[in-house]
């Protein structure tokens, strides 16, 4: 269970939605990220007191479980405030129970300064641990972003951070 827990950590360092800084712009011909429209990478360290988890069973990693969670966004870390995201990761599969290893399916929310942006992702936890790069789709937005699509990218830092960039097309 105390797996678990770690995970719902990362999972809010994403967003999911995650030291970087904001960079935004054309990137020209797309050739070093596959896409052609803007892009940018935002830090999110965890907070405790923002997040919560809401087991199926207690004590057991179970399908269906839940987290809760916000997350205060930066330009880096120790940077300038962006805004916060906010969301829910339900497991959907398990592959090993003991060790908290399985699926979490994610829907965030990133709100910035010029909108808000909305994320949606399958992340693969492996004992209790969400690690490396892994792959988010972009679903929409408001604002300056009412009509993003694109893909979200999560590089998972520690337990505590991670750094997000979004790919965002044209």
């Amino acid at each position: 269970m105390r797996r678990f827990g770690i995970a719902a950590v990362l999972v809010a360092a994403v967003l999911t939605l995650g030291g970087a800084t904001l960079a935004s712009g054309h990137n020209g011909d797309g050739a070093d990220d596959g896409h052609s429209g803007q892009t940018f990478t935002i830090y999110a360290p965890t907070a405790q007191d923002r997040i919560a988890f809401l087991p199926v069973v207690t004590g057991k990693f179970s399908l269906g479980d839940r987290v809760v969670f916000s997350d205060d966004l930066f330009t880096a870390k120790g940077g300038k405030s962006l805004g916060i995201d906010g969301g829910v990761c339900t497991v959907v599969r398990i592959t090993d129970a003991a060790n908290g290893s399985g699926v979490l399916e994610c829907t965030i929310t990133f709100d910035l300064p010029d909108g808000q942006i909305a994320t949606q992702e399958l992340h693969t936890l492996t004992n209790g641990n969400l690690t490396g790069t892994q792959p988010g789709a972009i679903t929409g937005g408001t604002g300056k972003y009412r009509d993003a699509k694109g893909q979200v990218s999560v590089e998972f830092l520690s337990t505590t951070e991670a750094n997000v960039t979004f790919f965002l097309d044209d």
